[in-house]
């Protein structure tokens, strides 16, 4: 199994970023980083400028009304990967519409039209995004996952809040329609796995332990789509540098490998050709327990594919 990241790193310097990831993963990512400029923060890397909204220093990091900053410095990280990169493939991430809803809500933009307003800003700056990544490295391949966060709020027994999930599964479907590129999902928690299936990404990106009744009530509708050629990015280990117990995370990988194999996946595609990363991103610990964290994963690996 494979090892790449989820997005976000401590470091306050670009170069040693590329390097840290480069070191440390088999498919490198675009790495942001919030410690070098708030900018790379996730939700304003992706929703400065949009719908009238601008940076912030407080906060969720986004203001309506505010002007917007440079395209380039939510980028640095990004830009000095790309520099450094070598190979045939390279992950990125992106904030997806329902996350950046609720942050432009809740930065005071006007409820209506906000919708059509996210959904159409997010596809032209994934466009230029991928624009980029193929001008500076023509022909690499692009593994891309949206980062959705405010999923959880549809996991079994939680409130949804001011979001229908009805309204969510349709904004993702049409950034998944207008995207260049074939675009995964990452939820740091439980949710609705079932609508999420129902999109038919091409990556599922998770936290291990995380899973609970909305995985365990979709693992036939899961299992379709892994069948279908849907990827798994298993998040095997937590955030924390905290020491884990390694058998319990085979455990909880096995039984969800067993579950789903029961409903039709293919094995290979759940192992083998599966990727491993840690649970989420990586801003909020400190350099050296991003070094912990990610020599545990490839510990957690070499066990499971010993």
């Amino acid at each position: 199994m494979r090892i790449t990241g989820v997005g976000s790193l401590p470091h306050d310097d670009a170069a040693a970023a590329a390097a840290f990831v480069s070191s440390t993963t088999d498919i490198p990512y675009l790495p942001q980083l919030p410690n070098l400029d708030p900018s790379e923060g996730m939700l304003r890397q992706w929703g400065d400028g949009l719908c009238g909204v601008g940076g912030s220093d407080d906060g969720i990091g986004l203001r309506f009304g505010e002007p917007s900053g440079t395209e380039s410095a939510p980028f640095g990280g990004a830009a000095a990967m790309l520099e450094a990169f070598e190979g045939p493939e390279i992950k990125t991430q992106f904030t997806g519409p329902v996350t950046l809803w609720l942050a432009l809500l809740a930065a005071g933009c006007p409820f209506d039209g906000l919708w059509d307003c996210v959904v159409d800003g997010l596809f032209e700056r994934l466009t230029a995004h991928v624009d980029m990544i193929r001008a500076m490295r023509p022909g690499v391949e692009i593994v891309a996952v949206m980062d959705e966060p405010a999923l959880v709020v549809f996991a079994p027994g939680r409130s949804p809040g001011p979001v229908p999930i009805e309204a969510a599964a349709d904004a993702i479907s049409q950034v998944f329609a207008e995207a260049p590129i074939p675009i995964g999902i990452h939820v740091c928690g439980d949710t609705d796995w079932r609508m999420v299936a129902g999109l038919e990404p091409a990556w599922l990106s998770w936290d291990l332990a995380g899973l609970g009744d909305g995985f365990l009530s979709a693992t036939d509708a899961i299992a379709e789509i892994v069948s279908q050629g849907t990827g798994i990015m298993w998040g095997m280990v937590p955030t924390d540098p905290a020491p884990i117990d390694v058998d319990r995370v085979r455990s909880r990988y096995g039984t969800a490998v067993t579950r789903l194999v029961l409903e039709g996946a293919p094995a290979d595609a759940l192992t083998e050709r599966s990727l491993a990363t840690p649970a989420c991103g990586l801003a909020g610990t400190t350099i050296g327990g991003a070094e912990i964290v990610m020599d545990r994963l490839r510990g957690v690996v070499e066990v499971l594919d010993g």
